[in-house]
């Protein structure tokens, strides 16, 4: 299969705007996949209006979500976590519904298709797995995380860690004095010694980091949904984001 990522390195699905020339390969491709459940939708209607109608696009969160995975429930507002890559389980489900769809889209190469989900499903065992040990020396007071938007929920889960504050529920969307306030009261209250800013926002970013002086504790970084030349793969981004909880939180003498 040729294979194109409409996002370039380090771009924000919630806010990503889609050029003429990734418009073009939406219109030329066999089958799209993308997140869904909210994540996108800027994108989603731009690949609504030119998919061409012998194509299929999958979106891999709801697909997930019909194939049993099991997910957060949805806020009091009624919106729900998109990102439920950030649990490798979950993650292995999306292969599998990737495999499947390029098997029903190209039979002939099935047996490679069907292949390459077996060693990569391995992959995300073995990385489910590194996670849990990795961080099992955290303390269970510190298994506290805050965040610059709200999308660590299943990362959480995975590794039975809680998310405890975020600056905002989505990226682009301003916190209050109140919100703000309360944030730096959870971290004194609950004696979080770092929060976690994410390399593909600015504005939460420079919130946050005003918290953390105002709270005097550290900064650190975790990744979601943004790759780029330090994290460049799916695994990697899983593999940091355990490192960097243990190292931030305690669990970790480096």
């Amino acid at each position: 299969a040729a294979v194109d990522s409409l996002l370039p390195p380090g771009a924000d699905p919630h806010t990503f705007e889609p050029s003429p020339s990734d418009i073009r390969k939406i219109t030329e491709a066999d089958v799209i996949f993308a997140n869904g459940l909210g994540l996108e939708p800027s994108l989603l209607r731009v690949i609504g209006a030119n998919i061409s109608s012998a194509a299929v696009l999958v979106e891999l969160a709801e697909a997930s979500i019909s194939a049993g995975v099991s997910t957060i429930p949805a806020t009091d507002q009624g919106s729900r976590d998109p990102h439920l890559w950030m649990d490798p389980e979950i993650g292995s489900e999306y292969a599998a519904i990737i495999s499947d769809t390029l098997s029903f889209a190209d039979p002939g190469g099935s047996d490679t298709y069907n292949g390459n989900y077996e060693t990569y499903a391995a992959t995300l065992d073995d990385t489910a797995q590194y996670m849990r040990d990795t961080t099992a020396a955290v303390p269970p007071d510190d298994r506290l995380i805050i965040t610059t938007h709200d999308a660590f929920g299943y990362l959480a889960r995975a590794i039975e860690f809680e998310v405890a504050g975020f600056v905002a529920r989505g990226p682009g969307q301003d916190a209050s004095p109140d919100d703000i306030s309360d944030l730096i009261t959870t971290i004194e209250d609950l004696g979080i010694p770092a929060v976690f800013t994410e390399p593909q926002t600015s504005v939460e970013t420079r919130t946050l980091e005003q918290i953390a002086s105002d709270a005097g504790v550290a900064v650190c970084e975790l990744y979601s949904g943004a790759l780029d030349d330090i994290v460049r793969t799916y695994v990697e981004l899983l593999r940091f984001d355990a490192e960097e909880l243990a190292r931030c939180l305690g669990g970790s003498g480096d």
